[in-house]
């Protein structure tokens, strides 16, 4: 069974440029595969596996995740193509409810190296059409 989640429009009163996070671009969307919850004396520790379609500078909350705090996020692109995109995060505030990690989507030029080793053509890497792009993670959190 697959959880699907909508980021929200207005997060926390951010001044925002438009609807969706505070650089106004949008909103993720989540799709919840899979929770696990391991408990440990009085500690819970929930690791959350799933897809995130989002874009570069927009931000995830933990509560998004279905999660109080957000201590891991790992990130892996899903692509077909001869593109490579480069995910990177940074999660502010670790260990205080509801924190967030801010994400950042890179694209680089990418050389095709055929059999033999030689150079082949550069391929241009132009962002995915609606500048967001699938991503597979594992969050892992109280």
């Amino acid at each position: 069974m697959v959880v699907v989640i909508q980021g929200s429009d207005m997060r926390d009163g951010s001044t925002t440029i438009g609807p969706g996070t505070p650089s106004g671009q949008g909103t993720p969307l989540v799709h919840i595969h899979l929770v696990e919850r391991t408990i440990h004396g009085n500690h819970v520790a929930v690791k959350i596996w799933g897809e995130l379609k989002i874009g570069a500078k927009e931000i995830i909350y933990a509560r998004e995740l279905k999660l109080k705090t957000l201590q891991v996020l790992l990130l892996t692109p899903e692509h077909g193509v001869h593109q490579m995109f480069v995910p990177s995060k940074n999660i502010y505030h670790k260990g205080e409810l509801d924190n967030y990690a801010s994400i950042d989507v890179f694209s680089a030029a990418a050389n095709e190296l055929p059999p033999g080793g030689s150079v082949g053509v550069v391929i241009a890497t132009a962002g995915p059409t609606d500048s967001s792009i699938w991503l597979n993670f594992v969050a892992v959190g109280e």
